[in-house]
């Protein structure tokens, strides 16, 4: 399989890192484009990926699975002159908020679409992307290549394309809040006298052990998250206090209202 990516930000990036570490490809048919001759040079140092700054170079060469990571903001700019170049075999894989598969079906002249919406742990392996596609890109023999690729940086889950934007902030935007969380636990704990270093090393570790907690027992019975919060919270004790005050100041509400906002902005994308 010969693959390309229009593009080459973060979660680019972390495709290609999981690409080059678990070699499902080799190197000499994966194919990257990007404005910035950096990035460009940084991925061909570590990689050894085939590199251009002409989007066209990568769509000729990639002929069967064509990525494309470039910001939903700039995608009608760069539509006219891709769209030229694509063929109707290539499976088109975008990575963007907000634009639908018949939205770029219509913007690329091609019925092989397939959207993915992924969320920056990919940059460490641990990620989880959501899958959605055409019908003409579910018979396409490359589909569950596509499904492996993504799968060398973490959990995928096939989902129905309604779902996308809905998933697009509970998955792909809820990190930007979560390491919020984490610097407001370390600034919490900094008032109380730790160190700095201490207070994140303490936030950090206990952000990530209790969502691996939490995704084990979901897995392994459906646990629900208020279970595992009541395991924590004795009787008259300090967490359940630290649950009062959360309480009173809308916790919950804010987290859901950020989830309906973000959602309502990417359906104006």
């Amino acid at each position: 399989m010969k693959i390309g990516f229009i593009g080459a930000g973060n979660m680019s990036r972390a495709i290609l890192t999981g690409i080059s570490k678990s070699e499902v490809l080799d190197s000499k048919n994966v194919f990257v484009s990007n404005r910035s001759k950096e990035k460009l040079e940084s991925i061909e140092s570590d990689f050894g990926f085939n590199v251009s700054t002409d989007n066209s170079y990568v769509i000729k060469n990639a002929k069967d699975v064509l990525f494309i990571c470039v910001k939903p903001q700039v995608f009608d700019t760069i539509a006219k002159d891709i769209k030229k170049s694509i063929n109707q075999k290539q499976l088109v894989v975008s990575i963007m908020a907000g634009k639908s598969i018949e939205y770029l079906e219509k913007t690329l002249g091609t019925k092989n679409i397939i959207r993915v919406m992924p969320n920056t742990p990919c940059l460490v392996g641990a990620g989880v992307s959501a899958v959605a596609g055409s019908e003409m890109a579910l018979k396409n023999n490359n589909y569950n290549d596509v499904l492996e690729v993504l799968k060398t940086i973490g959990e995928v889950i096939e989902v129905d394309e309604k779902y996308i934007n809905a998933i697009t902030q509970v998955s792909g935007a809820s990190p930007a809040w979560i390491f919020m969380m984490i610097e407001a636990l370390a600034d919490g704990g900094v008032e109380c006298g730790l160190p700095r270093d201490m207070a994140y090393k303490f936030a950090t570790s206990a952000v990530y052990g209790s969502g691996k907690l939490a995704s084990m027992k979901y897995a392994e019975n459906k646990t629900h998250p208020g279970v595992l919060k009541d395991m924590v919270t004795s009787p008259a004790g300090t967490t359940i206090e630290g649950v009062r005050v959360l309480e009173e100041n809308g916790f919950r509400g804010a987290i859901i209202d950020a989830v309906l906002q973000s959602y309502s902005r990417s359906l104006e994308m």
